[in-house]
């Protein structure tokens, strides 16, 4: 009697135990498919030592833009929650060294942000006003425009939103672009002539219009003005700087999405 006590006891033991695992991976297997995908971001710091960008009083772009991409990375890499990427990591440009390759250079980097499964790409650039305008400082946002894919286009202007108020703590005001002024920063430009699949008036920005077609979002963030000597001396003028405007561009993009600290 005392024998078959024992084996009944240890069936039930055994059945007890398997049914624990199986409750135990069930749930690991549930938790596991329900973690929250990343969200990716990919930084694109504008220009190159191929394609330059605006040069003034010893300021180069390029190379600006690369350092505010980096601190910029380094600070979303703080938060849970996201995967962040650059489009270039040095000086020289990784999708071809041909000065005259500025058109193909941009689809390759939205073409690059595509193969991450990017979210979004943020283009990291300074401003320069071509007629030397003292007056015109500040930050602003290009943003996609509401023709073709709306939602794109609400996310863009949201998310622009976020990161242009970020860096007006830093001192900069918002800057009411002389060619296409609002007074918001938030700024649309359309193509001329181009246009999208359903006939409205494509973006005018390459990295917008092709990201937009490839179905994600892209913005330009215009930190400061080179050719405003206030901009550039107080703000575009150290690492410790760039590393400020870095921290206000990850700050407005990780608000928008939501993320929290580590």
């Amino acid at each position: 009697m005392k024998s078959i006590l024992k084996k009944c006891i240890s069936i039930l033991t055994c059945m007890a135990c398997a049914l624990l695992l199986f409750s135990s991976n069930t749930i690991y297997s549930e938790a596991k498919t329900s973690k929250a995908k990343n969200i990716v971001v990919v930084l694109d710091p504008g220009h190159d030592n191929t394609h330059l960008g605006c040069h003034y009083e010893g300021f180069e772009e390029g190379l600006a833009n690369l350092y505010i991409a980096y601190y910029c990375k380094q600070e979303l890499e703080k938060y849970n929650g996201v995967t962040v990427y650059m489009t270039r990591y040095g000086f020289d440009c990784p999708y071809g060294a041909n000065p005259d390759s500025k058109a193909s250079c941009l689809t390759s980097r939205v073409n690059y942000a595509k193969s991450v499964n990017a979210d979004v790409l943020v283009s990291l650039h300074n401003d320069y006003d071509p007629d030397l305008d003292a007056s015109q400082n500040g930050s602003k946002v290009i943003v996609p425009n509401a023709n073709y894919k709306p939602a794109i286009a609400a996310k863009g202007t949201a998310l622009g939103q976020s990161i242009l108020g970020q860096l007006t703590t830093t001192g900069l005001t918002v800057n009411n672009w002389k060619y296409c002024p609002n007074g918001t920063g938030i700024v649309t430009r359309d193509s001329e002539s181009a246009t999208y699949p359903d006939g409205s008036a494509k973006d005018y920005y390459a990295l917008i219009n092709q990201a937009k077609t490839a179905g994600f979002t892209a913005v330009i963030v215009e930190h400061a003005f080179c050719t405003n000597t206030s901009d550039r001396v107080n703000h575009l003028s150290t690492p410790e700087q760039y590393q400020q405007l870095g921290i206000a561009d990850a700050t407005g993009i990780a608000n928008y999405y939501g993320l929290k600290l580590k």
